[in-house]
């Protein structure tokens, strides 16, 4: 007696979760953000309080930044492995083959890639949120305990930068699951996220001129800085033009990603 089973929405999403959740790489990657985010931000504090010479017998290493700045020193760390984990969650399937198979048992191929995305954000957004407390409050007890300035969880600024990196991470994540199914290549769309967001920025600050650089502040890391920087550069976009920039580079990039994964072949 053979069973008909639909195929609904919820069950693409537990499939995808199966198949995302079974495989090491993912809780590799996500457990190494969780660990350097964490570690990089109690380094960097005790680097400020002075516990951390310069290895040559030199004075203490000494940041200068504000305290929130600073146990959230490890956010670069975690940006790039979030988003490479968003480019083997895309591209992964094409390399093994099994995106044929997939696409066998759902035809309809944009609740496959919408599934994807939800499936990585419901992964990257609770780890995120953890990495960033963590270092928070393992690096203002640092702090406190040698005597620092601190911030509190209570402080709007604190509070906007720590929820605005988690985003920034997860947002980085699903540009990368983007990348990786509109290019069908690992190390292309790798190459492309770490380069292209997270290099380009700076490289272009010093190649372009003077009156061309005001176009920067539109760049996905860029716009990001609102909401995950304390001190924001007079340059840089305002919180709310920020958070709609970096949101369109986001949607954009999965339009384009949905648009070239409904129209080629597999």
């Amino acid at each position: 007696m053979s069973v008909d089973v639909d195929v609904t929405f919820p069950r693409i999403i537990r499939s995808e979760f199966i198949k995302l959740r079974t495989l090491r790489s993912t809780w590799i990657l996500l457990g190494s953000m969780l660990v350097l985010f964490i570690a990089f931000g109690a380094i960097a504090a005790l680097a400020t309080t002075g516990q951390i010479d310069d290895g040559r017998g030199g004075p203490p290493a000494a940041l200068g930044l504000d305290p929130v700045t600073t146990v959230l020193a490890g956010a670069g760390f975690a940006v790039l492995i979030m988003s490479v984990f968003g480019v083997l969650a895309g591209a992964r399937e094409y390399g093994s083959g099994m995106i044929r198979t997939t696409l066998a048992f759902v035809p309809k191929r944009l609740p496959v890639l919408w599934a994807k995305v939800l499936v990585l954000i419901g992964l990257v957004i609770p780890v995120a949120v953890l990495a960033a407390l963590g270092a928070f409050f393992l690096g203002m007890a640092v702090l406190t305990g040698a005597g620092e300035a601190t911030a509190s969880l209570s402080d709007p600024d604190a509070q906007r930068v720590l929820i605005g990196t988690a985003a920034y991470i997860t947002g980085l994540s699903v540009i990368g699951l983007a990348l990786g199914i509109a290019m069908r290549s690992m190390p292309g769309a790798i190459a492309t996220v770490i380069g292209g967001v997270l290099i380009l920025p700076a490289l272009l600050t010093v190649l372009l001129p003077e009156s061309w650089r005001s176009v920067l502040k539109y760049l996905p890391s860029n716009a990001a800085a609102p909401f995950t920087e304390v001190k924001v550069r007079a340059d840089m976009l305002a919180l709310t033009p920020g958070i709609i920039v970096f949101i369109a580079w986001v949607v954009a990039s999965l339009v384009v990603a949905g648009f070239l994964f409904a129209r080629r072949d597999a």
